[in-house]
């Protein structure tokens, strides 16, 4: 939770708003460092558990998804980088659309950072996933590994993000 709040607030400082699903957790952490002005929500309708949280609720930059590839596509519509903490199924289907999409060459380049907790595993094991199966297997190429990193820190993360656009300035030219 903590992480997601400082990171949230490292990308403040830089100018940067924070979309998250508005949902409680990690999601809300996101908003509390962004604060609510630097803050957007993409929240989904669900029988059970998901409501939008103190900082975004009521705020016109929140706005309520029936399907879930509604709200993944307004996910990558609106964002120039995406930061995956660990998380559940949502997580990872959400991660696996957007590489997917990068792969494709559907989606404009942009960072994918995957940030796990001070000595956290959750994104190495994915990673080790990613080259002793999907790679070893044949299933993606080398050059796929370059469309994410996998950090441990907010201050890594935060450069992942702002190097790319150093370097990174458009598909126009």
């Amino acid at each position: 939770y903590q992480q997601a709040v400082e990171f949230g607030r490292a990308m403040s400082r830089h100018g940067w708003m924070t979309i998250t699903g508005a949902g409680g957790g990690i999601m809300e952490a996101g908003h509390v460092g962004a604060g609510k002005d630097l803050s957007m929500g993409l929240n989904i309708l669900l029988p059970f558990e998901q409501s939008a949280n103190p900082v975004i609720d009521g705020d016109p930059k929140l706005v309520t998804m029936k399907y879930f590839f509604t709200r993944k596509l307004m996910f990558v519509k609106e964002c120039s980088a995406v930061v995956s903490l660990p998380g559940g199924f949502g997580t990872l289907d959400e991660t696996a659309e957007v590489l997917t999409l990068l792969q494709t060459g559907k989606q404009t380049m942009l960072p994918v950072v995957l940030l796990d907790a001070p000595d956290g595993d959750y994104w190495q094991h994915f990673g080790e996933f990613i080259q002793h199966t999907l790679l070893a297997d044949g299933m993606i190429s080398p050059e796929d590994e370059s469309l994410y990193r996998i950090v441990d820190s907010v201050d890594a993360a935060v450069d992942e993000i702002l190097d790319f656009y150093r370097v990174y300035h458009s598909m126009r030219y």
